[in-house]
């Protein structure tokens, strides 16, 4: 539990500096702007971004990764929502969208959309990652340890290969392989 605590804030985090590369670099249309000094003012400035430009993916990606980044959960789960609507396929919504359904208790929202997401990419590690964790959560090892296997098949080396392994270890004894 406290892995996937983790890694929803790694996540979201890695997906705010992202973002805010787009958005002051000119790409989400700020262009020479003088820059926000505060999370409010920043998220103050998307919002406007986002009413004049509801379709602009850059700038709703960029908000729901601030909204995230503040604690607002329910605001970055709507936006990354309208993204979604769209872009079905986009994958930074495929694997963030997720981690905010978690947080809010909704596993099977979450479980749904990775599994959506694999449709898309069937061997996004990161994607088949987080299904893994859910999967083992809800005590469905034995998919857990096939997802798992295909971030192994995929990232051979490394903290997230370690972790995998270990998982893969943990959930195969306890169905007793």
């Amino acid at each position: 539990m406290q892995r996937i605590v983790l890694g929803v804030l790694a996540a979201v985090l890695a997906l705010g500096l992202i973002g805010s590369s787009i958005a002051w670099t000119g790409i989400g249309g700020m262009g020479a702007q003088t820059e926000p000094q505060t999370m409010d003012e920043r998220i103050e400035l998307l919002e406007k971004q986002a009413k004049d430009k509801p379709e602009d993916k850059n700038v709703l990606l960029t908000l729901a990764s601030y909204y995230a980044k503040a604690g607002k959960v329910q605001q970055a789960t709507e936006t990354y929502e309208k993204v979604l609507k769209l872009d079905p396929k986009n994958m930074s919504v495929h694997q963030n969208l997720p981690l905010l359904y978690y947080t809010q208790g909704k596993t099977d929202k979450a479980l749904q959309l990775l599994e959506n997401a694999q449709k898309i990419e069937p061997n996004n590690a990161e994607v088949n990652f987080q299904y893994a964790k859910l999967l083992a959560e809800k005590k469905d090892y034995q998919a857990a340890v096939a997802a798992m296997e295909k971030v192994l098949a995929v990232e051979k080396e490394g903290p997230r290969a370690e972790e995998a392994r270990e998982s893969i270890e943990a959930w195969q004894a306890e169905v007793g392989q």
